[in-house]
């Protein structure tokens, strides 16, 4: 009776309704394990035309362990459904070595691409001889190449050591015989497209001379068009980056070969490309004949051959050796090769390479200029170079790139740099106090001392003081003032480098220029007034300093101490306050005396 019920359930699995199929493949998949008859059916319900009985029959079949079913399930692996696609790849990856020929055997005989990419990762998984090959094949396909290149990367990402072992050598290996189809079918494309026209009755044409054609390497026809050529050299490229992709520097050899004017383009950018992390994580041992090959490129006249290879040296290592054809390219009619150039010359090029930094700096070339300005930056050796090109600048703009390079070298800058820049802008200064000065000379004055400012705080100071007080002395204390006035407001390295007697002399030639309008003037903490200030609170003898000079008047005196008593600080008004009597012990009968009087009494400073 049971073996009559088992067949019963069987049999309904054939039935037109989807629900009694779909009821029998639940029945049989939960108790017909073991049963040769019952995986035999449920194997056959797999290519059932609805979708849930298929999945039911896959999961009983998965449920009961069954094994040699490969050949069923790959075909499952291009179905639109994900969920069962993807069901079945996990039952194939449980079959083992009895899936792997199934699996080699379907990938090859095209489907969907999202079918095939599952065969292919599952292949991997198996990582035999065979199974890599038969991935390995797949790359010359147009449509899934891209795919399965993404696919052996990955598996290089993961360090799957064994994959990374057979690809090596299958990789390599192919690239070569793909390499020599290329090459032929190349020579045959271009002997093909020289061929004059020989229709019937139409003598043959005179060729015209090609055009140069980089893309078809000068050919009047693009051999590229060519189909067979086509797909060797989309093949080719694909094979030359999973080599590269490895970063061995054993590939070198093998990647240099394809590096070559007779070699179609595509096949060129894919080898330099293929190069990148091989010169990038290698040592400059055994990459040398590698980078010299790319250096000869980036200044060649294909201009993608040409980036291209810049990308790449961006991240190699520039053997010793070759330092000098590198520095060269600073010059290289590609502008893209000048500013790499421009920009690692410093980390092994000497002083010949800084001086064509500083050339390029100077020059007229805003590409080459940025690059070398970057260059010289991360360059200790070139403050020095740096502050000479400043200072024979002869043009603001000129002088003001210079500045912002030399900038980037603050607290670094030689002291034999700071001497030479301080004695330029002596120079500059003298001439300005003399009257001598054009607008360019007080344009360059201006960026030098400026430039001394960032790089060397205390000489900007000392520098500047001198200046003032020659102007002082010629009798310009206004102007005097003026050349003094930047540091009334000066970030915080110039202000600790103003000692108190510069101070006060600064805020004297403050009060000098401003006299007795420093009562109009808005707001109690005024530059000036924050020196006196400043002075007051450090100890230093303000009031009795001010009645010893003999060109503050008693009246700028009183203005002074009348502002300060006005304020709210408390130390502002005692330092008034001692101003302010100061002139009533002087001069006790004078009007300003009186008046000095008065304020006092009225601010509390003063008894009845």
């Amino acid at each position: 009776m049971a073996k009559n019920l088992g067949a019963a359930v069987i049999s309904l699995l054939e039935h037109d309704r989807v629900e009694l199929r779909a009821a029998a493949a639940t029945v049989l998949g939960a108790v017909g394990k073991g049963e040769a008859s019952v995986i035999s059916a449920l194997t056959e319900r797999l290519d059932d035309p609805d979708g849930v009985v298929r999945r039911i029959a896959l999961e009983g079949l998965a449920d009961m362990g069954a094994t040699g079913i490969s050949a069923r399930l790959v075909p499952l692996l291009r179905s639109d459904d994900e969920h069962l696609a993807e069901r079945a790849a996990q039952l194939l990856a449980a079959q083992g070595a009895s899936a792997e020929s199934a699996l080699r055997k379907e990938l090859g005989q095209g489907g969907s691409i999202h079918g095939r990419r599952a065969i292919a990762n599952l292949l991997l998984r198996r990582a035999s001889t065979a199974a890599i090959d038969a991935v390995l094949d797949q790359l010359g396909d147009a449509e899934l190449g891209e795919q399965v290149l993404q696919l052996l990367r990955a598996e290089i990402d993961a360090g799957n050591d064994k994959v990374m072992a057979l690809l090596e050598k299958a990789a390599q290996g192919r690239a070569s015989e793909v390499g020599k189809t290329v090459q032929k079918e190349w020579a045959r494309a271009v002997k093909d497209a020289a061929k004059p026209g020989d229709a019937k009755g139409k003598k043959p044409q005179k060729p015209k001379p090609a055009a140069k054609d980089h893309g078809g390497n000068g050919h009047a026809a693009d051999p590229m068009r060519d189909p067979a050529v086509a797909a060797a050299v989309f093949e080719l490229g694909l094979l030359l980056r999973l080599i590269g992709y490895q970063a061995r520097p054993s590939s070198l050899p093998l990647l240099i070969t394809h590096l070559g004017d007779d070699r179609p383009r595509a096949s060129r950018l894919a080898a330099i490309a293929a190069m990148r992390r091989v010169v990038a994580s290698t040592e400059a041992k055994g990459t040398e004949h590698a980078i010299e090959a790319l250096i000869e490129l980036a200044d060649g006249d294909d201009l993608a051959v040409a980036q291209s290879a810049v990308d790449t040296l961006r991240g190699a290592r520039i053997p010793e050796r070759l330092a000098k054809p590198f520095a060269a390219l600073a010059k290289s009619k590609n502008s893209a090769a000048q500013k790499l150039a421009m920009e690692r010359l410093p980390a092994g090029g000497g002083a010949s390479a800084i001086k064509a930094l500083i050339d390029a700096l100077a020059g007229d070339d805003p590409t080459a200029r940025d690059a070398a300005a970057r260059g010289l930056a991360k360059a200790p050796e070139a403050a020095l170079p740096l502050a000479r090109g400043l200072i024979a600048a002869e043009d603001a703009d000129v002088a003001r790139r210079f500045a912002g390079a030399l900038r980037a070298h603050r607290g670094h800058v030689s002291t034999a740099a700071v001497e030479e820049l301080v004695g330029a802008a002596r120079g500059h200064l003298e001439r300005h106090a003399k009257g001598k000065a054009d607008a360019d000379s007080i344009l360059l004055e201006r960026v030098l001392v400026e430039t001394l400012a960032d790089v060397a705080p205390a000489q900007h100071v000392e520098i500047l003081f001198d200046h003032a007080r020659r102007l002082r002395k010629g009798g310009k204390p206004v102007e005097a003032f003026g050349a003094l006035k930047p540091l009334l407001r000066s970030h915080s390295d110039l202000d600790a480098a103003i000692d108190d007697e510069q101070r006060f002399f600064m805020a004297v030639l403050g009060l000098e220029a401003i006299g007795q309008g420093i009562l109009r003037a808005s707001g109690a903490d005024t530059p000036v007034l924050e020196q006196f200030a400043k002075l007051a609170a450090r100890g230093f003898p303000v009031a009795k300093k001010l009645n010893r000079e003999k060109d503050v008047t008693d009246e700028d005196i009183y203005a002074l101490g009348f502002r300060l008593l006005e304020s709210k600080d408390g130390d502002d008004e005692e330092l008034g306050a001692e101003l302010l009597q100061g002139i009533i012990d002087e001069r006790p009968r004078s009007k300003l005396a009186k008046s000095a009087r008065n304020k006092l009494k009225i601010t509390g400073h003063l008894e009845d």
